[in-house]
C-alpha cells in the first residue's frame, strides 16, 4: 500500500529543489498526490523526473483538486453503473475520468492549455476530447451515455440563456452544463456532479429539473472547506437520473473511507443510516442542506431534553409593529412584548434595552395567556433558542407573522412567570453588585458597611461547583488551591492553573486547526511567530510562550467566525460543532488580557526575590483570586457541553462507532464512564474533545498526557534531545516524568514550526 506521507515528502522535496533553481511555482502538490494514489508511483516518478512535465501542472494551469476520498466515492458510484459509455462535458486535469476507467469517454474542453495537459498525461485510447464551447457543441450530440461525470465551474455565468424544450435554463454555466449533459443519459444511466450546494437551494432549479424529466437520486455533502486554503466554497456531489423516485437519498461523506463505505452501502441498498450523515431520505422539494437536517435532529434532541410542549412562535403572537427611525419616542409600548431589529439579532423584553428607538426594528406583542415576554426573549437568546432561530427562514418580518414558524418549547404560563421572576432577581442582584463595587471605590471609607452587605455573597463557596464543571487537567489544579489554607501554596497552585489554562487553550485550538492540514499550511503564518527570539521556543515552553500562541490562535479563530458563512461553517466544523459559549470562551480577548497580566506579575515577583512575608503573601493571593474571579466570568459555562474524553473500548457497526469513554471532568476520580456514538475511530492512547450531541470528536495534540493507572494528568514542559519533561500539578506521588518522546509529539512540534507534510 502506498504511504501517503512518503508521497507528500517525495513531491515536496522535488518541488523545493525546482523552486531553488528556477522561477518555478506550484501552488500545491495535490494533483501529483492524486496521480500517485490512483496511477501508482511509476507515473509520479515519470512526472517528477521531467521538469517540463511538472511545469504543465503549475501556475494558471492548476485547478482546485478535491481530496482523494471524493474521487474514490465518485468512482464507487460509477462502478455501480458499470458504464460502457461516458461523458464529461467540462473536462479538466482533475476530472475523475482521468484517473478511473469509465468506459468509452467523450469529453469537451474549453481551454487549449488544459487540453495539452490532459493529452500529455491522461489521454487514453477510449477517450475522445473535443475543444470548444460545450453549451454549443453538446446540442449536436445524438448519443446516449451510461454515465456522466463532471466537476462543473462554480459561480460562472454567461450573458445569453439557453432554452431546451421551451424551458429556459439559468445563466449559471455549471447548472446549465449539468442539465444539458444529463439529458444525454440513457434511461438507466446516472449523472454524477461535484457542484455548488446553492444550486439545489433554489426552488426554480428544482422545478427545471422536474420539467425536463431529471430527478435528484442522491445528494452527498462534502466536509466544509475541501478546497481550502485556496477557496472557501463548499461542494456537494449530486446524482441525477431519469428514474423517478419518491424520495432522495442524502448523506455527508468524510475523509474516513470506512465511513464512506457505509454510506455507499446504504445508498446502494436504499437504506437509512444510523446517523443522518450516513444517509436518510428527503423530499427534494423541501431539502435545503444536510447541515439543516442535522440541525433539525439536534432540535429534536433538545426538545426531548427540555421536555416542554412545542408551539410555533406565530401561534403566540398578537401583533407585529414595525418601528421606523422617524418614530423615535412615538410608538406605543404594548405590554408583554419583545423587541428586535431582525430575527437573528439579540431580543429583549424591555424597549429601553434595545436600539429600536434610534433605528428601525420590530415590536412583537405576545398572547399573555400563553407566553411571558421575559421568558420568551431570554429563551430565544439561549443556545437552544439560537439553534431554533438558525433553522427558521425569515425573509422579512411583517404583519403576516405566520412566516415566523420557529418552534418554541414552552412550559405552562405559571412556570414561565416563575422563571422570568428568577431571571429578574438575578439581573437585580448583578446590578446591585455593580453598584456596590462603584460605591466601594467612590467611598472607600465605607468599606465596612459594604462588606456587611456582601458578607452572604461568598464566591469561594460557589467555586467548588464551578471547579467540577472544568476539564480534569484544569480542575485538578484548582482543587489543590481550593483545599489548602497556606497562602504560599495558594499562590503556587494559582500560577500553575493560569499557565496550564494557556497551554490547554493553545492545544485545543491547534488541534482543531490542524484537522485540515492544507488549510493549516496556508494559514499558520498568522499564529507562528517567526521572530528569531522565538525560534524553537517549544523546546522549553514558558508561560509567556503559551500566552503568545493562545492570543494569536484566539484572534484568528475570532476572525474566521466573523467572516463569511462558508468560513464560519468550516471553522465550527473543525472545532467539532461546539456550543457558541465554548467558542466565545476560546476567542475571548479578556481571557488573554488576564493571562498576560498574571504572567507579568509572576515575572515581577520572581525578579524581586527575597523572602515574602505573610502580608505580602496575602496581597499576592488577593491579586490572583481577583483575576481568577474575572476569569470565571469569561469561562462561565463554556465547558458545560465540552468534555475531554479517553476511550476504553468500542465497536463499529453500519458506519457508526460506539465507544465507552471516560469523561475527564471535575477534580475527583474515578471518572464517569459513558457511551458515545462517533463517526471517527478513537485511539485509546489519545485524548479527545467532544461536544454534546455531536459525533465527530476532535483529537487533541499530545501536549497533555493522561496516565490511566493513576488517573494523573501531565503537561508538556520541555524536551532535551529526545527526552521529554512532563509535569503534573496535582499528582504528588510522581509530580514529574522524564521519558523518550513519541513520534506524535515530534509531529506536533512540526505544527508549531509551521511545517506540514
Amino acid at each position: 500500500m502506498i504511504n501517503e506521507s512518503e508521497i507528500k515528502q517525495k513531491i515536496w522535496e522535488k518541488l523545493d529543489k525546482l523552486r531553488a533553481t528556477s522561477n518555478f511555482r506550484m501552488r500545491d502538490g495535490k494533483m501529483l498526490e492524486l496521480i500517485a494514489a490512483t496511477k501508482g508511483m511509476e507515473s509520479l516518478d515519470s512526472i517528477l523526473d521531467d521538469e517540463k512535465a511538472i511545469q504543465l501542472f503549475s501556475g494558471d494551469n492548476e485547478s482546485f483538486v478535491p481530496p482523494l476520498y471524493v474521487f474514490n466515492f465518485i468512482n464507487e458510484i460509477a462502478k455501480s453503473v458499470n458504464p460502457k459509455s461516458h461523458l464529461d462535458p467540462w473536462i479538466t486535469p482533475s476530472s475523475p475520468c482521468n484517473f478511473f476507467d469509465f468506459g468509452q469517454t467523450t469529453a469537451y474542453c474549453l481551454n487549449e492549455s488544459v487540453l495539452e495537459i490532459i493529452n500529455t498525461f491522461f489521454l487514453n485510447q477510449k477517450s475522445q476530447i473535443h475543444l470548444g464551447d460545450v453549451s454549443k457543441e453538446i446540442q449536436n450530440v445524438k448519443a446516449k451515455f451510461d454515465l456522466v461525470t463532471s466537476f462543473t465551474p462554480f459561480g460562472v455565468r454567461r450573458k445569453e440563456r439557453i432554452e431546451i424544450d421551451g424551458v429556459s435554463l439559468p445563466t449559471d454555466i455549471g447548472f446549465a452544463t449539468i442539465i444539458q449533459s444529463s439529458l444525454l443519459l440513457n434511461e438507466t444511466g446516472k449523472g454524477v456532479f461535484l457542484t455548488s450546494p446553492a444550486l439545489l437551494f433554489i426552488d426554480k432549479n428544482k422545478e427545471i429539473l422536474s420539467k425536463l424529466g431529471l430527478f435528484v437520486d442522491a445528494v452527498f455533502a462534502t466536509p466544509s472547506g475541501i478546497f481550502r486554503p485556496y477557496s472557501g466554497v463548499n461542494a456537494i456531489i449530486v446524482v441525477l437520473t431519469k428514474q423517478l423516485r419518491e424520495n432522495t437519498f442524502v448523506a455527508e461523506i468524510s475523509s474516513e473511507e470506512k465511513f464512506n463505505k457505509a454510506i455507499f452501502d446504504n445508498y446502494a441498498n436504499w437504506k437509512k443510516g444510523k446517523e443522518i450523515q450516513l444517509g436518510c431520505f428527503v423530499d427534494i422539494k423541501k431539502f435545503i442542506s444536510v447541515q439543516d437536517l442535522i440541525l433539525e435532529d439536534e432540535i429534536q434532541r433538545l426538545s426531548k431534553r427540555i421536555g416542554n410542549p412545542v408551539v410555533d412562535l406565530g401561534e403566540i403572537i398578537l401583533s407585529i409593529n414595525k418601528l421606523e427611525k422617524k418614530q423615535k419616542n412615538q410608538f406605543e409600548y404594548l405590554p408583554n412584548s419583545i423587541y428586535l431589529s431582525d430575527f437573528k439579532s439579540h431580543i429583549v423584553a424591555n424597549p429601553s434595552e434595545t436600539d429600536v428607538e434610534s433605528d428601525s426594528g420590530y415590536q412583537i406583542q405576545l398572547d399573555e395567556s400563553k407566553a411571558n415576554s421575559i421568558y420568551v426573549a431570554n429563551y430565544l437568546n439561549s443556545y437552544t433558542g439560537q439553534t431554533l432561530r438558525q433553522r427558521t427562514v425569515v425573509k422579512e418580518i411583517s404583519n403576516s407573522y405566520q412566516v415566523l414558524n420557529c418552534p418554541l418549547y414552552l412550559p405552562n404560563i405559571e412556570m414561565q412567570s416563575e422563571i422570568a421572576e428568577i431571571n429578574k432577581k438575578i439581573d437585580k442582584f448583578s446590578s446591585h453588585l455593580e453598584e456596590l463595587k462603584q460605591s466601594l471605590w467612590k467611598h472607600p471609607k465605607n468599606y465596612k458597611s459594604i462588606s456587611k452587605e456582601i458578607k452572604n455573597i461568598n464566591t469561594e463557596d460557589k467555586l467548588e461547583d464551578w471547579i467540577e464543571t472544568l476539564p480534569f487537567p484544569l480542575s485538578s489544579i484548582l482543587w489543590r488551591y481550593h483545599a489548602t489554607k497556606d497562602n504560599g501554596k495558594k499562590i503556587e497552585h494559582l500560577f500553575h492553573f493560569f499557565e496550564a489554562l494557556s497551554e490547554f487553550f493553545s492545544m485545543i485550538m491547534l488541534s482543531a486547526l490542524v484537522k485540515n492540514q492544507d488549510f493549516y499550511a496556508q494559514e499558520c503564518h498568522k499564529w507562528i511567530n517567526k521572530d528569531e527570539n522565538f525560534k524553537d521556543w517549544y523546546l522549553r515552553a514558558t508561560f509567556g510562550h503559551w500566552n503568545n500562541l493562545t492570543s494569536s490562535l484566539s484572534k484568528e479563530t475570532r476572525a474566521y467566525l466573523n467572516a463569511d458563512k462558508d468560513t464560519q461553517d468550516f471553522c465550527k466544523q473543525i472545532y467539532g460543532n461546539p456550543d457558541p459559549a465554548f467558542l466565545n470562551m476560546l476567542t475571548s480577548r479578556d481571557i488573554g488580557h488576564i493571562l498576560n497580566k498574571v504572567r507579568e506579575r509572576r515575572n515581577d515577583w520572581k525578579g524581586h526575590g527575597g523572602i515574602t512575608g505573610e502580608e505580602e503573601s496575602k496581597k499576592r493571593v488577593a491579586f490572583l483570586e481577583q483575576n481568577l474571579n474575572e476569569l470565571r466570568k469569561y469561562i462561565a459555562d463554556g465547558f458545560e457541553d465540552a468534555k475531554v474524553i479517553s476511550a476504553k473500548q468500542g465497536e463499529f457497526e453500519e458506519g457508526v462507532f460506539t465507544f465507552t469513554v471516560k469523561e475527564l471532568v471535575g477534580a475527583k476520580s474515578p471518572f464517569r464512564e459513558v457511551e458515545i456514538r462517533s463517526l471517527i475511530a478513537l485511539d485509546k492512547k489519545k485524548l479527545y474533545l467532544v461536544h454534546s450531541n455531536q459525533t465527530q470528536p476532535v483529537e487533541l495534540l499530545p501536549f497533555i498526557k493522561f496516565v490511566e493507572d493513576s488517573d494523573a494528568v501531565y503537561f508538556y514542559t520541555s524536551i532535551k534531545s529526545k527526552n521529554v519533561r512532563w509535569v503534573s500539578y496535582h499528582f504528588e506521588k510522581e509530580p514529574e516524568i522524564n521519558e523518550l518522546a513519541e513520534s506524535d509529539l515530534f509531529k506536533a512540534f512540526e505544527f508549531l514550526k509551521g511545517n506540514i507534510s
